[in-house]
C-alpha cells in the first residue's frame, strides 16, 4: 500500500488536535496555579496505531493518551499523617496556654503572694489577739485571698467549658465532612463511568481528606472504582463508597463531651489517634487534672482552718462557727433507676455548721459515694448499701457509718458518716435521701458528695466575720481575749504537710504550678517540631504536586511551536494536494 497525501493530512490534523489539548490543560494548570487544592496535570502522548505500507508499518502521528494528576499517594499518606500530628499538638498547646496564663503569678500578686500574706495576717493576729485592725486586716487578705481562688476556680471552668465546645464542634464538622465525602464518591463513580479520570474531583476529594486528617487521624483506601473508604482508628468506618457513619458526643454527669461511634454506647476518645480532637480531649485532662489540684488545695484549706476555728471561741464568747463557706455538693447520679433526691440534714440540737457538717469530727475533705446494693425497703432499717471514698478506691467498713432512724420520717433515709470518732454524738456529715412511694432508691443507684468540686470556685469568708469580733482565736472560754492559740494553730497550717498528707500549701501550689507550665511547654515545643516537619512534607508534595508558571510558559511555547509547525504542514499538504488536482 502506498502511504498518500491524505494520510500526512489526517496526521497533521490530529497533530494539531494533541497540541490544542496541550495548550489547554497548561492554560487550565496557571489558571489554577494559586489554588491550594489543585494538583498539576499532565497530558501522556502516545503514537496513533500504524498502517501498513510498502516500506512497512508506517506511523498515523500522536494523541492524548490521558491526562494525569501529579499525585505521589505515599507522599500524601505521609502528609496527612504528619497533618494530624501537627493539628494536635495545636489544639493541646493553645488549650494549655489558656490554662498557663490562670497560674501566672510572674507580677507577684498571684496566689502565691496572697497566700504569704493570709498567713502572715494569722501570725499578727496570734501577737495581737485582742487587736481590731489586726483583725480587719485577716477579714480583708482572707478575701482577697477567696477571690483569687473564686477568680481561677471560673477561669479553668471557662477554658473547660470552651475546650467541649471544640470538641463538639469538631465532631460535627467530621460528620459533614464524611457526608460530602461519601457524596464526593457517587460523584466520582457517576463521572469516570465511561472511562478516564475526573482529576478536578479528586482533587477536591483529596482536599476534604487532608482537612479531615487535621480533626482526626484516619486510615484509608481506595477501591478498583475510584472510591475512598475511610476508616477512624481501630477499625471504625466513617464512610464506605456512598455510605456514612456518623459520629455523636454526648455530656457526661461533669458536663464533658464524649465522642461516640453511631449507637453505640461506649465513648471512642482512646480511637481518635491524633488531630485536633485529640488535642482537646488531652488538653481537657490536662486542665481537668489542674482544677482537681487546685480544688484539693482550697479543700485542704477550707477543711484545716474550719475544723480549728469551729473548735475556738471569739470575743464574745461564741464558738462553733466556720471561718470559710463553700458549696459541698450533693447529686443524684443520671443513671439511678428510683427518684431519691439527696440533701443534707440540719439539726437544730446537734453542734453543726448551717449546711449540716459537724466540722468538730469530720474526717477529711475526700468525695464519696453511696452505692445501692439491693432495692431499698423504707423502714427497715438495713444498709442496703455501702459507702465508697471515691478519692481513695476504698469502702468504708460498715462500723463506720449508720442509718440514723431517730429523726427519720416516712420516705426518708438518714445517713451519718466520715467523722474522726464512730462513738462521738455528731457524725461528720449528716444526709438525707427523700423519696416518694415507688421512688425508692434501687440496686445499683448511686448518691454522690463532692467537697471540692466546687472549693475553688465557692470558697469565701463566713459573712457572720463581717465584724471581726467573731474571729475565734481562743481555745479556752475564760481565757477570752488574751488566748491566742487557734490563731497559732492555724498560722502553722502553712508550714504542715496537709495537702493530701504530703503537702504545705506552698509545695502544692508550686507543683501544680510547675506541673501545668511542663506540660505547656513539651506541647509548645512538639508543636514546633511538628510544623518543621510537616513544611518539609509540603514542600516535597509542591514540589511534585505544585504548578510551576515559568515551567508551564516553557513548555506553553513548545506545544504552540508545534502547534504552528504541524499548521504548516496542513498548508503545505493542502498546496500539493492542489498541484495533484490541476495535474489530473
Amino acid at each position: 500500500m502506498v502511504v498518500g497525501l491524505s494520510n500526512t493530512l489526517n496526521t497533521a490534523r490530529i497533530g494539531m488536535l494533541a497540541n490544542m489539548t496541550e495548550i489547554d490543560i497548561i492554560g487550565h494548570n496557571v489558571a489554577n496555579a494559586n489554588n491550594p487544592d489543585y494538583r498539576r496535570q499532565v497530558a501522556h502522548l502516545e503514537t496513533t496505531t500504524p498502517i501498513p505500507s510498502n516500506l512497512g508499518p508506517r506511523g498515523t502521528g500522536v494523541q492524548v493518551s490521558r491526562v494525569e494528576s501529579l499525585y505521589d499517594r505515599f507522599l500524601f499518606r505521609q502528609v496527612n499523617h504528619e497533618r494530624s500530628n501537627q493539628g494536635m499538638w495545636e489544639s493541646l498547646a493553645g488549650g494549655l496556654s489558656s490554662v498557663e496564663q490562670v497560674f501566672n503569678d510572674l507580677e507577684d500578686n498571684g496566689l502565691a503572694q496572697q497566700m504569704a500574706e493570709f498567713w502572715g495576717a494569722w501570725e499578727d493576729l496570734a501577737n495581737q489577739p485582742e487587736g481590731g485592725v489586726q483583725r480587719e486586716t485577716l477579714t480583708g487578705k482572707s478575701r482577697v485571698l477567696a477571690a483569687s481562688l473564686n477568680a481561677m476556680g471560673d477561669d479553668l471552668n471557662f477554658q473547660r467549658q470552651v475546650l467541649n465546645r471544640y470538641f463538639n464542634k469538631g465532631a460535627t464538622d467530621i460528620n459533614q465532612m464524611a457526608d460530602s465525602l461519601g457524596e464526593m464518591n457517587q460523584a466520582i463513580l457517576k463521572s469516570e463511568i465511561n472511562g478516564g479520570r475526573n482529576n478536578d474531583l479528586r482533587d477536591k476529594q483529596l482536599a476534604l481528606l487532608a482537612n479531615l486528617s487535621e480533626l482526626v487521624d484516619v486510615d484509608y483506601n481506595e477501591d478498583s472504582s475510584g472510591q475512598l473508604n475511610i476508616m477512624l482508628q481501630g477499625g471504625k468506618p466513617l464512610v464506605l463508597g456512598s455510605e456514612v457513619y456518623h459520629l455523636k458526643t454526648l455530656a457526661d454527669e461533669q458536663g464533658d463531651y464524649h465522642a461516640y461511634f453511631g449507637n453505640e454506647g461506649v465513648p471512642i476518645d482512646d480511637l481518635l489517634g491524633s488531630g485536633k480532637m485529640k488535642g482537646w480531649v488531652e488538653a481537657r485532662n490536662s486542665l481537668i487534672q489542674a482544677q482537681d489540684d487546685l480544688n484539693r488545695m482550697a479543700s485542704s484549706l477550707i477543711f484545716n482552718v474550719n475544723q480549728a476555728h469551729f473548735q475556738g471561741y471569739n470575743l464574745d464568747g461564741g464558738t462553733s462557727s466556720t471561718f470559710f463557706d463553700h458549696r459541698i455538693d450533693l447529686t443524684s447520679s443520671q443513671e439511678n433507676e428510683g427518684g431519691a433526691s439527696i440533701s443534707f440534714v440540719v439539726d437544730p440540737n446537734s453542734a453543726e455548721a448551717p449546711e449540716g457538717v459537724a466540722w468538730a469530727t469530720l474526717a477529711n475533705y475526700d468525695d464519696f459515694e453511696i452505692r445501692f446494693t439491693a432495692d431499698h425497703s423504707d423502714g427497715s432499717g438495713v444498709k442496703d448499701f455501702v459507702i465508697v471514698n471515691t478519692i481513695t478506691g476504698a469502702e468504708l467498713d460498715s462500723s463506720r457509718y449508720e442509718i440514723d432512724d431517730t429523726v427519720a420520717g416516712d420516705g426518708q433515709l438518714l445517713i451519718n458518716f466520715n467523722d474522726t470518732d464512730d462513738t462521738a454524738a455528731d457524725k461528720g456529715y449528716r444526709l438525707r435521701l427523700e423519696f416518694g412511694t415507688g421512688e425508692e432508691p434501687r440496686n445499683n443507684d448511686t448518691f454522690k458528695l463532692s467537697f471540692g468540686k466546687y472549693a475553688s470556685r465557692s470558697v469565701e469568708v463566713n459573712s457572720a466575720l463581717e465584724n471581726p469580733d467573731k474571729i475565734a482565736i481562743s481555745d479556752n472560754y475564760f481565757e477570752v481575749p488574751g488566748n491566742n492559740k487557734i490563731a497559732l494553730r492555724i498560722a502553722q497550717l502553712q508550714h504542715q504537710p496537709v495537702v493530701d498528707g504530703r503537702y504545705t500549701f506552698s509545695e502544692s501550689y508550686t507543683a501544680m504550678v510547675n506541673r501545668v507550665g511542663s506540660v505547656s511547654y513539651t506541647a509548645q515545643s512538639r508543636q514546633n517540631q511538628s510544623k518543621m516537619v510537616l513544611d518539609q512534607l509540603n514542600n516535597r508534595e509542591e514540589s511534585v504536586s505544585g504548578v510551576s508558571i515559568d515551567e508551564e510558559m516553557v513548555n506553553l511555547i513548545k506545544f504552540q511551536q508545534s502547534y504552528q509547525a504541524t499548521a504548516r504542514m496542513v498548508s503545505t499538504v493542502d498546496e500539493l494536494m492542489q498541484v495533484l488536482n490541476d495535474m489530473l
